[in-house]
């Protein structure tokens, strides 16, 4: 059983796959606005209501989940020592995000006022999609600069006349890699985005990096957030997009609840304005389309979502592939969230890779070793291009 974030060797694992159970059947509740049946709760001990928390908490959902725990008749709660500090993760959890989004739209604000807008990427944009956008965690902000005037969208110069105004106004701008730059926003980490995708893998992406562009192009630039200066993409970029973000961070480390709720919460809203042959397309051509068929799969069975505008893959060798994707998922630890850096973080990164080549060969369908000689190859190109 777990005790706090620690983890006993001895611990039964079907007692944990129970929790994890658990877990999902609140999130579902989460995503169906529904109520947490009581004869799931019944009977759960103080170290079952403790391995639930630590589970929640390892996975990014904490204060998601206290949606629907903080809810709960006193009689099915969890012991009050630990609800106080559930509840006190979540308030700060809250706090937290709440305190960077003011930052990322600070930034935004300062792009705005040079004549730059702000695409918004990753957690600040998925986050709009949950229930409570300020339980949803994340740290930084990653976004894409352009240029405007009636509609027309243009990317030409934006990514560096961005880094000169950060600059210009003192703060501290790195950049020593062409995907983008960090720059430190008043503490804040901003990833400012010269490609969205790592280009140096191949033709298949530069081409995918500009269908994403195209996109932006053809909606005229992003919706604007509430009274902010950030825009989020459009259903299409962002389809394409997570899916890319997700298989990723799958492929090279591993992925957590966090990112299937992610999923989830975006199909509940967007599925209607998705062109969904375009993104099949986009799926086979990119070798995501085994990953996206198991998400759906997890998305379906384990959190109840309901998806109408294209068939669920419900074949028995996709329950086997997402079981086993659902285990890494559940099994997995984020290289970032180990703390790992330099030298150490490379070796941990090169030891994950190749623990984790049966999801190149079953998931991805294409060679972990190509791909990992493509991108030494990356490496030894300086100048990069799209076209």
């Amino acid at each position: 059983m777990r005790n706090g974030d620690n983890v006993n060797e001895n611990e039964d694992y079907l007692t944990i796959f129970e929790m994890y159970r658990l877990l999902f059947d609140i999130l579902r509740c989460v995503i169906n606005d529904s109520s947490i049946g009581q004869e799931r709760l019944q009977g759960l001990s103080s170290k079952d209501w403790a391995a639930l928390y630590a589970i929640a908490k390892r996975q990014g959902v904490t204060a998601v989940a206290f949606e629907k725990i903080q809810a709960l008749p006193k009689e099915l709660a969890p012991p009050r020592e630990l609800a106080m500090k559930w509840m006190s993760h979540s308030m700060a959890i809250e706090k937290q995000t709440r305190a960077i989004y003011q930052r990322c739209a600070s930034f935004a604000q300062l792009m705005h006022e040079h004549g730059l807008h702000t695409l918004v990427l990753k957690g600040v944009a998925v986050s709009q999609y949950y229930p409570n956008p300020w339980h949803r965690e994340f740290g930084d902000l990653d976004c894409y600069l352009y240029k405007s005037d009636s509609g027309m969208v243009a990317w030409n110069g934006c990514y560096e006349e961005g880094n000169c105004i950060a600059e210009q106004a003192g703060y501290e701008v790195k950049r020593g890699h062409y995907k983008h730059s960090h720059i430190n926003y008043e503490g804040l980490e901003i990833e400012n985005h010269q490609f969205s995708l790592a280009i140096k893998d191949g033709k298949d992406t530069k081409a995918l990096e500009r269908h994403l562009r195209q996109l932006v192009e053809q909606q005229g630039g992003g919706c604007v957030i509430g009274d902010s200066m950030m825009c989020t993409p459009s259903a299409d970029f962002n389809a394409l997009f997570l899916t890319a973000h997700a298989m990723s961070h799958f492929l090279y480390e591993s992925i957590k609840v966090r990112h299937v709720m992610d999923w989830a919460l975006f199909l509940k809203r967007e599925q209607d304005k998705v062109d969904w042959g375009s993104f099949w397309h986009w799926c086979d051509k990119m070798h995501y389309t085994r990953f996206v068929q198991c998400l759906n799969y997890i998305c379906v069975h384990q959190l109840g979502l309901q998806i109408h505008t294209f068939a669920v893959e419900e074949s028995e060798a996709t329950k086997r592939l997402a079981t086993r994707i659902l285990q890494d998922i559940l099994e997995g630890d984020s290289l970032y969230t180990k703390g790992y850096k330099g030298l150490r973080f490379r070796i941990a990164l090169a030891a994950s890779y190749f623990k984790s080549m049966w999801k190149f060969h079953r998931v991805y369908r294409h060679s972990a070793l190509w791909l990992l000689a493509k991108r030494a190859m990356g490496m030894l190109v300086k100048e990069v291009r799209l076209e």
